[in-house]
C-alpha cells in the first residue's frame, strides 16, 4: 500500500478508498480488455474522475505532478501514433500516472521506468512465443525486410541530422524542461518523424534530412566523433529497427489469419483496410500502422472503420461482395493481444520499486 500524506483520519481514509478503486476499476479494465479487446470508457472516465481528487487529497506539488501527467500523455500518444498499442491502452498509462505515489513525480525517469516495468515484462515473454512460433524462412525474412538498405541510410540521415535539429530547438524553447530530453525521448521523437516522413516523403525532404546531417558534421564532429557517440546512435538504429520492423513484421505474420468475407463479425480488428479508389476496391497492407496511414486512408474512402469492425462495416463489406464490386474474397484480421493487464502489472512494480524494477534486479544480482 503507498503511504499517504500525514493529514486528517477522514483524509488519509479517502485517499486509500481512492487508490484501491482505482486498482479494481483497472483490473475490471483488465477483464474487459481480455473478454471483448476493448477497455470501456466509462472505466476511463471513473479513472481519470478518481484521479484528479486523489490528487488534490495526496500531492503538494500540483504542478510536478501536472507535468509528469502530461509529458506521459505526449509519451503514450506517441506510441498509439507508431502503433505500439490502441488508444484505450494510452488513455489507461496516461490515467494511471495520477495514482504514483506523490515522492515519485520529482524522478525525471518516472515514465520510462513505467513503461520499462510495462514493456520489459510482455516482450521477453511475447518474443520467446513468437520466435518459437517462427520457421527460420521466416526470421530470414524478417532480417531481410529489417535490413532495407534505403531505410538503414534514412534512419541515419534522419537521426544525425533532423532528430539533432529538432531537439536542440525543443531544448532552446523550452530549456526549463531540457533534463526531459534523453535517449528515451530522442528515441520515440526518432519513431514518429519516421512515421511521419514515411508518408509524405518527397525527394526535397530527403535532401532536407540529408543537409542536416551534413550540417552536423561540420558543426558537431567533435560529438558525432566520439566513442560514446557512436555506440549510442548504433544502439538507437539497432532498437529501432528491431522493435519497430523486425519485431512488428513476425508479430503481423503470425497474429493476423484470413477471414472470408462472408464470416467477418463486429469486433474483429482489421489487418489491412478495404479502399476505394475511383471505381476500384483495393486492399491496403497495415504491416506498418501509423496515424498519418490512416488519415491517408480515409482521404482514399476506406470502406470500414480502421479499429475494431462494427455491424455497419459488416454488412457493407459483405453487400459490397455480394455485389460484385469486391473482387477479393477474403481479408486479413489480427488476433488482439490483450494489454490493459501488463500495464496494470506495470504501474504495480513501479510502486512497489519507486521506479525501474530493473533496477532493483540488478541490485538483487550484485548482492549474490
Amino acid at each position: 500500500m503507498v503511504k499517504p500524506l500525514q493529514g486528517s483520519r477522514l483524509v488519509v481514509c479517502l485517499f486509500e478508498f481512492f487508490f484501491l478503486a482505482a486498482v479494481a476499476i483497472s483490473g475490471y479494465a483488465a477483464v474487459e480488455d481480455f473478454r471483448h479487446e476493448r477497455i470501456p470508457n466509462k472505466a476511463l472516465l471513473a479513472l481519470l474522475a478518481m484521479g484528479l481528487a486523489y490528487q488534490l487529497l495526496a500531492v503538494s506539488n500540483f504542478a510536478g505532478a501536472a507535468i509528469t501527467f502530461f509529458y506521459a500523455f505526449f509519451v503514450a500518444v506517441l506510441l498509439w501514433f507508431i502503433g505500439i498499442w490502441p488508444a484505450g491502452d494510452a488513455k489507461l498509462f496516461s490515467i494511471l500516472f495520477l495514482f504514483l505515489p506523490p515522492q515519485l513525480y520529482s524522478a525525471q525517469s518516472i515514465v520510462f521506468d513505467f513503461l520499462v516495468n510495462t514493456f520489459v515484462p510482455v516482450f521477453f515473454f511475447m518474443f520467446f512465443v513468437i520466435i518459437a512460433r517462427s520457421k527460420f524462412s521466416l526470421l530470414k525474412e524478417a532480417v531481410k525486410y529489417a535490413l532495407d538498405p534505403y531505410r538503414l541510410i534514412m534512419l541515419g540521415a534522419i537521426l544525425l541530422g533532423f532528430i539533432w535539429f529538432v531537439m536542440g530547438a525543443m531544448q532552446l524553447l523550452f530549456s526549463p524542461f531540457s533534463a526531459w530530453f534523453d535517449y528515451f525521448l530522442t528515441l520515440v521523437l526518432l519513431f514518429a518523424v519516421f512515421e511521419f516522413f514515411r508518408r509524405v516523403l518527397s525527394e526535397k525532404l530527403e535532401l532536407f534530412f540529408f543537409g542536416c546531417a551534413v550540417l552536423r558534421v561540420l558543426l558537431d564532429y567533435s560529438t558525432i566523433y566520439s566513442v560514446s557517440f557512436i555506440q549510442e546512435f548504433s544502439s538507437m538504429i539497432f532498437v529501432f529497427l528491431f522493435f519497430r520492423f523486425f519485431v512488428l513484421f513476425l508479430a503481423f505474420k503470425l497474429y493476423t489469419y484470413s477471414v472470408p468475407i462472408e464470416e467477418l463479425k463486429a469486433g474483429m480488428v482489421a489487418g489491412e483496410l478495404i479502399v476505394r479508389k475511383g471505381e476500384r476496391f483495393e486492399k491496403v497492407s497495415l504491416l506498418n500502422p501509423s496515424l498519418i496511414s490512416f488519415m491517408s486512408q480515409r482521404l482514399e474512402r476506406v470502406v470500414h472503420n480502421t479499429n475494431f469492425l462494427t455491424e455497419k462495416d459488416v454488412k457493407r463489406i459483405q453487400k459490397l461482395r455480394a455485389q460484385k464490386k469486391i473482387p477479393f474474397a477474403s481479408m486479413l484480421v489480427c488476433k488482439v493481444q490483450p494489454f490493459a493487464v501488463f500495464i496494470l502489472l506495470g504501474f504495480a512494480l513501479t510502486v512497489l520499486a519507486e521506479g525501474s524494477f530493473l533496477v532493483l534486479v540488478g541490485r538483487a544480482l550484485k548482492g549474490f
